[in-house]
């Protein structure tokens, strides 16, 4: 297992880790936004040592390199958007956590889709 490999297993065991003590704000909360830092640090790794952007740009790559681009890239979009409506809950907002919890779902189902797609890029 190569080191992405790894550090983006060390990810998904954070982001189920968070999930499960999701009703415990003082673990969920650092678990997350670790998993948060680490899975945006992955990426910018594999950038600055792939120069994947560039690869994409020059259409060197195939379409499913492409489709798996896109799920890294939708990822961190929902990364953002649960820290936007994390903040929400934290505000006493009535509609964040309804928001939160189904753009949860949305995100652990593209994660998986993108831990899975990793192994065949």
């Amino acid at each position: 297992m190569s080191l992405f490999s790894s550090l983006s297993t060390v990810v998904l065991i954070l982001v189920v880790l968070g999930l499960w003590q999701r009703y415990n704000r003082k673990v969920h909360i650092p678990l997350m936004l670790t998993a948060f830092a680490l899975d945006l640090g992955l990426v910018l790794a594999i950038e600055l040592q792939r120069q994947a952007v560039e690869k994409l740009i020059d259409h060197s790559v195939s379409a499913f390199v492409y489709f798996h681009a896109g799920i890294s890239l939708l990822v961190l979009v929902f990364y953002v958007i649960l820290l936007v409506l994390g903040l929400g809950i934290l505000k006493g907002q009535p509609k964040a956590r309804h928001w939160h919890r189904l753009s949860g779902i949305g995100f652990i189902v593209l994660r998986l889709t993108n831990y899975i797609t990793s192994f065949w890029v």
